[in-house]
């Protein structure tokens, strides 16, 4: 009888995003085709071997661009009620608050984005301040 064992995707998984070995050479050192490999790759959602995996500046400088853009919106929404875009520009600061704070915890991170972060804070502010008055 053929002992027969099933892939160990997850391992696959860790080899291949991790761009541990050529796909070829995964599924010759698993057992499995590439059709099979190229197919769990697809319905899980697993990172390309190509992609490159964000860094941390990355994800915060994307945060800000989220920010920026919110607060565009806001500044143009004068008929729209402004409890609902200030409650999601909020979760946007929270959000971009610990990514900083995460990155602050981390060797030879400048804690400049903090300055950033104080400086964008007062904006915001300023401007909300601006839109009450009108």
């Amino acid at each position: 009888m053929d002992d027969v064992r099933k892939p160990d995707w997850d391992t696959i998984r860790e080899e291949y995003e991790g761009r541990l070995f050529l796909p070829s050479v995964i599924c010759q050192r698993h057992g499995i085709s590439e059709m099979q490999l190229r197919y769990r790759r697809q319905t899980e959602g697993w990172l390309s071997s190509r992609s490159r995996v964000p860094k941390h500046g990355d994800i915060v400088v994307r945060m800000l661009k989220v920010l920026d853009s919110q607060v565009r919106q806001l500044e143009k929404a004068v008929d729209e009620p402004i409890d609902k875009q200030v409650k999601a520009l909020s979760e946007t600061v929270k959000t971009l608050d610990a990514l900083i704070k995460q990155g602050a915890t981390k060797p030879n991170v400048e804690p400049a984005s903090r300055k950033d972060m104080t400086d964008m804070r007062a904006k915001l502010v300023k401007r909300l301040e601006q839109y009450n008055a009108r």
